[in-house]
């Protein structure tokens, strides 16, 4: 019983290590030493908790998702207890997209450094794929409750997600200010939520 916390400490330990190392170069040139140096553990005892350099990546993208998923739930939930309209709720969505995700130019730094992987590996594209389809989904239900019109709330939902992602790989190229990130999303959102309601 006591060795499945330290297990899993060691993994968070090495996850978070991937993210400091991608923060300071591609994922092409970090090696296994990198990670494990930067964990503070023995590179050779990477091997003990991950199978590779391609598993450490993909439980990093899954920790990234889970972390982001129930983060939202938990502002879900704060939001069915207001009773707000379905557009107060679409506008509170947007705005966890915006402030949680969209401008937080680390983490965006690292979603760039994945895409570029997920264009030529099977494994990682599909974790990418799924992240965004499920993204996309729960998207889409919030839209679908909030429109009055036949509105096709999937395409809807990508194109969102699609301008979102937009923004944030233009504030880590463009160095964008956050306000000014989060003032052009909003500028779209409002448009969106017009459009459905």
């Amino acid at each position: 019983m006591g060795r499945k916390p330290i297990r899993e400490l060691r993994r968070k330990e090495i996850l978070d290590a991937l993210f400091r190392c991608l923060l300071k170069k591609p994922y092409s040139e970090t090696t296994v030493k990198d990670i494990g140096e930067e964990a503070g553990i023995n590179h050779a005892m990477l091997h003990y908790y991950f199978k590779s350099k391609e598993d450490i990546l993909i439980s990093f993208i899954d920790s990234i998702y889970e972390q982001f998923r129930l983060m939202y739930e938990l502002e879900a939930a704060k939001i069915r207890k207001l009773e707000l309209t379905s557009s107060e709720v679409l506008r509170r969505s947007f705005s966890f997209m915006n402030n949680e995700i969209t401008t937080d130019k680390n983490l965006q730094t690292i979603f760039v450094k994945i895409w570029e992987i997920a264009l030529s590996n099977p494994a990682i594209n599909a974790r990418v794929k799924k992240f965004y389809n499920e993204w996309i989904e729960e998207l889409a239900k919030i839209i679908k409750s909030a429109s009055s019109l036949d509105t096709d709330a999937n395409k809807l939902a990508m194109a969102i997600v699609a301008f979102q992602e937009g923004i944030g790989l233009f504030t880590v190229f463009f160095n964008m200010k956050k306000k000014d990130s989060i003032g052009l999303m909003e500028a779209f959102q409002d448009r969106i939520i017009e459009m459905i309601e």
